[in-house]
């Protein structure tokens, strides 16, 4: 597996986790709230691992920035589960991270 696939696969688990934690602080039962909240640490720690494979092959300069595509996989996410909106304001930040994203990438 590349190391793009790494970094890619590190993003969406750490995003998923975001919203396991979102999950869970909507929750109404206790039970509920602790199995999402133990769904979220599960994947914050495969996160970490991918996370470490990453760092084996990138530099932490690169790699590290190109983690803001969490705010991408959230923003989508949460817009379809939840309909939460997504701003104006908001379309042009993730189009300056997916930009920035691609520069980053594109400069290893």
């Amino acid at each position: 597996m590349t190391v793009w696939w790494q970094l890619l696969i590190t993003s969406l688990l750490s995003g998923i986790a975001q919203l396991c934690q979102k999950q869970a602080a909507l929750s109404e039962h206790r039970r509920n709230f602790y199995l999402w909240m133990l769904i979220a640490l599960g994947l914050l720690a495969l996160a970490m691992l991918c996370w470490l494979q990453v760092l084996r092959t990138l530099p932490v300069g690169i790699a590290y920035p190109l983690l803001s595509l969490n705010y991408l996989w959230v923003a989508i996410l949460s817009r379809l589960l939840w309909d939460e909106p997504i701003l104006q304001q908001q379309y042009l930040g993730i189009f300056l991270i997916i930009v920035g994203t691609l520069l980053l990438g594109g400069a290893y």
